[in-house]
């Protein structure tokens, strides 16, 4: 069995979407995903298969459509992604506390993930919104570090658009969704 984490793009954001954790939970076990658990209300469900991520994502989709009546993308990763995400972090310990200094708004250190390999001409083209802002494309992940609140980041607001299928996550979300695989790994 493989464990998978499910990031479902655009639900719990303001009033739009409204999405029950333990009813997502249980849509996730109906369709037959096995040691289904979420994390906080934004959309982030950890679960074990055997089946590939195509056909996963487009049944975890479908039925969080039919049950809700929602269109939520879903990116899936593994564990060993997520490990990899981690390990592969583009930015210093240094570079990271600046930016944390310069933002009193919130976070500094976010992850887009895609399901798809960005178009490098976009990569390419996102240089123009940094600004004071930094980004880094590894894969189908773009590492985000702002000097600023991720509301006001031009940056950020073209990562969103680069695909429709990208959502964010900050890195303490990232850290700690990987602390939950490596229980869920150590538990089998």
């Amino acid at each position: 069995m493989t464990i998978y984490l499910a990031l479902l793009r655009g639900i719990n954001v303001g009033t739009k979407n409204r999405i029950k954790m333990d009813a997502l939970q249980l849509v996730f076990e109906e369709i037959g995903l096995d040691s289904v658990q979420t994390y906080i209300q934004s959309g982030n469900v950890l679960f074990t298969s055997d089946s590939e991520e195509t056909a996963l994502r487009e049944r975890i989709e479908g039925a969080v459509f039919k049950k809700f009546g929602i269109t939520a993308p879903v990116i899936l990763r593994t564990a060993a992604e997520i490990h990899d995400v981690i390990e592969q972090l583009p930015f210093t310990v240094r570079e990271i506390a600046q930016a944390q200094a310069a933002n009193t708004e919130g976070e500094s250190l976010y992850v887009y993930l895609m399901h798809e390999l960005p178009d490098p001409a976009k990569i390419d083209a996102l240089q123009q919104f940094a600004g004071g802002d930094r980004f880094c494309e590894q894969g189908r992940n773009i590492y985000l570090l702002l000097s600023q609140s991720i509301r006001n980041s031009k940056l950020a607001l073209q990562i969103q658009r680069l695909r429709p299928a990208t959502t964010a996550r900050n890195w303490n979300t990232i850290l700690k969704l990987y602390k939950m695989m490596q229980t869920m790994l150590d538990e089998d």
